[in-house]
């Protein structure tokens, strides 16, 4: 019943050396994962697809039309087979990962850095054209150039690696300040609605718009 999966895990250590035996240039050398890699990528894969496949496309009768011998029997046992494959895949899977020690992808981090400290310095760019179109008061655009330039000396602390630095702690604080005054107030909220100042209609529409500024400023520390 396993056998498609067991063809799946050959095709992922046949395929890897065959194109290292066909491609053999240094771009290829640099792209190669090892063994450990290749033992959870086998074990990661999706158990029964095949077999539950083939067996559902059983037909119900023969072109006699007489049921087709032990189909629920064979059903069954497919079943049973597949859902104990998916119990022990998911007792190996996590100790086959710790055991790979896979390296962690920090691709994902470099980017979003890359579009978050591209978007800020543009935006402070902008900034003064953007102002003198809306005719916004020179305190606000002020106030705002500052929050963004010690935003933008945050994110490039943070890419460079500098996780002590002044200005990333100070987001830090920041953050962590923002999250408290949030609790804060949803508090009060909740406090002003069951002393019956305010009606649940009210609650809800105050509570989910500290819930998206929750999760923003969470986004936002969560990449510190």
């Amino acid at each position: 019943m396993a056998a498609d999966e067991d063809v799946l895990t050959g095709v992922v250590y046949a395929s890897t050396y065959l194109v290292r035996g066909l491609d053999r240039s240094p771009r290829q050398r640099t792209l190669r994962v090892g063994h450990r890699t290749r033992v959870v990528s086998g074990l990661a894969g999706f158990r029964g697809a095949v077999s539950l496949a083939m067996v559902l496309s059983v037909p119900q009768t023969l072109d006699s039309g007489v049921p087709f011998p032990d189909r629920g029997f064979i059903v069954f046992v497919t079943s049973g087979v597949i859902l104990v494959t998916l119990v022990v895949q998911g007792l190996l899977l996590p100790v086959a990962v710790r055991w790979a020690k896979l390296p962690p992808d920090t691709s994902v981090d470099a980017e979003h850095d890359l579009a978050e400290t591209t978007a800020i310095e543009e935006a402070v760019e902008a900034m003064p054209e953007l102002a003198a179109g809306l005719r916004s008061e020179p305190r606000i655009v002020e106030w705002l150039r500052q929050e963004y330039e010690a935003h933008l000396a945050s994110v490039r602390a943070r890419s460079a690696g500098v996780r002590d630095d002044p200005a990333v702690l100070q987001h830090r604080d920041y953050l962590a300040l923002r999250l408290a005054l949030i609790a804060h107030k949803r508090a009060t909220v909740v406090r002003l609605r069951d002393e019956r100042r305010i009606d649940d209609t009210v609650l809800r529409r105050l509570q989910a718009a500290l819930d998206g500024e929750e999760v923003r400023l969470s986004g936002g520390a969560a990449v510190e």
